[in-house]
C-alpha cells in the first residue's frame, strides 16, 4: 500500500500538481516507514483521484506516460536553453577577443609604418602610401604623431594580462566542475 501511495505522490510531484513541499515531505515520511496524519491522508484522497484518476492499471499507465512525456519535454526545453546560453557566451567571448585582435593588428600596422613602408615601397606608389596607413595620416593631421606608437605598445602590454585573466577564469571553472562531480 505504501509503495503505491509513494508512487502516486511521486506522479503528482512529476506532474507539478498540489503542494510540492508537502508532497515531498509525505514521500519522506512514507519512505521512513511512518504513518501519515489523518489530514495528510484526506489531502491525498482528494489529490490522487483528482489528478491521477482511478486506481485502474490503465489509468496509472496513462498518467505515468503523461508524466514521462512532460519530463521529456522539460528536459528538451532545458537542453535548448543550455545550448542557447553556451552559444551566446561563446559568441561574446570570441567576438570581444576578435575585435581586440583586429584593433591591435590595425594599430600595429600603423605603428610599424616605417618598417612596413620600406617593404612595400616597391609595390605601392609613394603617392598612395599615406592612405595605406590611415591612422598615422589622422594622427599626423592632428599633430599626435607618437600616439599611434604609444597605443600599440599599450595594446601589446595588455594582451598578457588579458590572457592571464582568462587562464585564471578557466582554471577556476575547471576546479568548480571537478568539485561538483
Amino acid at each position: 500500500m505504501s509503495e503505491d501511495l509513494i508512487s502516486a505522490i511521486q506522479q503528482l510531484l512529476i506532474l507539478g500538481k498540489g503542494d510540492q513541499g508537502r508532497l515531498e515531505n509525505l514521500v519522506e515520511i512514507l519512505q521512513k516507514g511512518k504513518s501519515l496524519h489523518d489530514s495528510d491522508m484526506q489531502y491525498l484522497k482528494m489529490m490522487i483521484p483528482l489528478y491521477l484518476g482511478s486506481k485502474e492499471q490503465e489509468s496509472y499507465q496513462k498518467n505515468t506516460e503523461n508524466a514521462i512525456e512532460q519530463l521529456h519535454n522539460e528536459i528538451n526545453h532545458l537542453r535548448q536553453q543550455i545550448d542557447k546560453t553556451q552559444r551566446s557566451g561563446f559568441e561574446k567571448y570570441v567576438g570581444r577577443k576578435a575585435v581586440l585582435f583586429f584593433v591591435t593588428v590595425f594599430v600595429g600596422w600603423n605603428a610599424l609604418q616605417s618598417y612596413i613602408q620600406t617593404m612595400l615601397s616597391d609595390i605601392i606608389p609613394s603617392s598612395v602610401m599615406q592612405y595605406v596607413f590611415p591612422l598615422n595620416l589622422l594622427a599626423n593631421y592632428l599633430d599626435y604623431g607618437q600616439v599611434v606608437w604609444f597605443g600599440f605598445l599599450l595594446l601589446l602590454i595588455s594582451w598578457p594580462f588579458i590572457g592571464a585573466i582568462h587562464i585564471a577564469k578557466f582554471i577556476k571553472s575547471r576546479k568548480i566542475s571537478i568539485n561538483s562531480n
